[in-house]
């Protein structure tokens, strides 16, 4: 069952998808350009909403689905993005001016560990499409070694939890 909260940091945490709601929060992410582009390629048309919720529902089915919050200096949090967490595919999505600051390393870490106290042996990802250098570097970055032939794109082997020290 999907947390309702799951603590990233003092200043990042995930929140279970609730709906509705969290499609009109991400929907904007999706009908921007640059963001398609690092999903689904250079080229891809941005996202119409019924096409944000079918996607949704899409990975809901297959694994636990979290908006990503920050903390805000007021003490409130903002969605900054989107996260899924299945046995073979993390999709992670940050919204447009939130990357480049971290927040998908501590996120998919905090993942990570999710995964072991579920029992997984191993983590996918399914996909990285050519030119997203940033979630490439993040991935293999953290451990996760590159897959030929692809999918998945690259697996991480989970040690169980507590067999070494959480990064």
């Amino acid at each position: 069952m999907t947390p309702d909260i799951l603590p990233v940091d003092d200043d990042l945490r995930l929140r279970a998808f609730a709906g509705d709601a969290d499609v009109d929060l991400a929907w904007p992410w999706y009908r921007d350009a640059e963001t398609v582009a690092l999903v689904d390629g250079p080229g891809n048309p941005t996202y119409a909403r019924d096409r944000v919720a079918a996607m949704y529902q899409a990975l809901a089915a297959q694994g636990e689905v979290y908006m990503i919050e920050r903390r805000t200096p007021d003490d409130a949090w903002e969605t900054v993005g989107d996260v899924t967490l299945a046995p073979d595919t993390l999709p992670i999505v940050l919204a447009p001016g939130r990357r480049g600051q971290g927040i998908g390393r501590r996120v998919v870490l905090r993942l990570v560990d999710r995964a072991r106290v579920l029992g997984w042996d191993q983590l996918g990802v399914r996909e990285i499409v050519p030119g997203n250098d940033a979630s490439h570097r993040l991935f293999t970055g953290l451990g996760f070694l590159p897959r030929v032939p692809a999918p998945p794109a690259y697996v991480l082997p989970l040690a169980p939890l507590g067999s070494r020290p959480r990064s």
